[in-house]
């Protein structure tokens, strides 16, 4: 039971000194995943026979 405990709080450990590199990328993965979202979005929004711009 103590080295389950041990490993549990090693474990715990790792996971709070390394939290930033979890949440980081995944914070970047939503915002990019959400602006494609937008931008899918806005291109329906448009016009079939909108002019192009120059």
């Amino acid at each position: 039971m103590q080295t389950i405990q041990s490993g549990y709080n090693g474990l715990s450990l790792i996971l709070a000194l390394n939290f930033d590199r979890i949440i980081m990328p995944l914070a970047i993965l939503v915002g990019l995943v959400g602006g494609a979202m937008i931008g899918a979005h806005l291109i329906d929004l448009q016009p079939l026979d909108a002019p192009a711009v120059h």
